[in-house]
């Protein structure tokens, strides 16, 4: 079986919405390996699927990437990031890429790959593999993504969190709540500020709120949903396995909503300034309150959640 290295995009969430793209090209007869920040490898060990780091100091990834290539004859690489630096760093690797023709890169590429219209991230991501695919005269070998990602967790993963909530004497239900979203879109501010006012409905639900932050989200979790319950932050695997346990997920659009997705946890997304159109979770458990240029009012988050467990009991 032929290897193929795929360049994962930076951020979680765009790093799960490629999961049905790499499904294919693994199902169209490629060892895939993969390559990306180090962070997002937890969420691929429960697959097949290798993974190797870059850690951000360009002469040393270059340097471990063209080890890598060196191991297969005529290596070749997919890119899933529309970056110049992406390309240029498969490159100077020696792996003959297949990319879109953005960022100034068609010269670095051995297939550019035209720009699609606009569409969902997963459809993108599946536009790429499935163009590559052509490119290298090979049959896809189906012409749909899946509905839904379907992410396996690795065991030690699962196994951690058990242990975890069995340490911290975790609620057996609970909703898992994620008040932050790093970064702004169009220079406005991705995260929705009334996830305290859920802690209370909640409760009277039965269902104890619970936050797992990242490592530099802790200060501001705690000033933005006082009333949780907040615990230290743990790997992304495991945070993984908890979404996939809990009674429900409560999410701004962000890398926490992605992964809630891709576990088939039931979810609520909440927006105000992201377009659902082309970021929206990949499942459809999931249920989005509000719009682009509207934040939803406490009460339809409410109702939302009220619809959401009685679909999920």
């Amino acid at each position: 079986m032929p290897t193929i290295f795929v360049r994962l995009p930076n951020h979680v969430g765009d790093a799960v919405m490629t999961m049905p793209a790499l499904k294919l090209l693994d199902a169209s007869g490629f060892s895939l390996n993969l390559v990306g920040k180090s962070f997002v490898g937890e969420l691929f060990e429960g697959t097949t699927w290798r993974f190797d780091p870059i850690e951000g100091s360009v002469f040393d990834d270059i340097g471990r990437i063209k080890a890598l290539a060196a191991t297969v004859p005529n290596p070749k690489g997919v890119l899933m990031p529309n970056s110049f630096g992406s390309a240029l760093l498969f490159k100077l690797a020696g792996i003959a890429s297949v990319g879109l023709a953005t960022d100034g890169r068609s010269l670095l590429l051995e297939h550019a790959i035209k720009e699609p219209p606009k569409m969902h991230e997963v459809r993108r991501f599946w536009y790429v593999a499935y163009e590559a695919l052509k490119a290298w005269g090979v049959k896809p070998a189906y012409d749909e993504p899946e509905a839904s990602i379907n992410m396996k967790l690795a065991q030690r993963n699962l196994a951690g969190a058990r242990n975890l909530a069995e340490k911290i004497n975790l609620p057996k239900r609970y909703a898992v709540l994620a008040p932050i979203a790093k970064g702004r879109h169009e220079g406005k501010e991705k995260y929705w500020r009334h996830f305290n006012e859920l802690v209370k409905p909640l409760k009277e639900r039965g269902i104890e709120p619970v936050v797992f932050p990242a490592k530099d989200e802790v200060q501001a979790s705690k000033l933005s949903c006082p009333n949780a319950i907040h615990y230290d932050p743990t790997t992304l695997g495991n945070f993984a396995a908890l979404c996939a346990n809990a009674a429900i997920v409560i999410a701004n659009d962000s890398g926490v909503s992605h992964i809630a997705a891709a576990v088939g946890a039931p979810q609520i997304t909440i927006v105000g300034v992201t377009d659902t159109e082309r970021t929206s979770p990949w499942n459809n458990k999931n249920i989005i309150v509000g719009r682009k240029g509207k934040w939803p009012e406490v009460n339809e988050v409410v109702d939302a959640i009220d619809r959401c467990l009685s679909a999920n009991k």
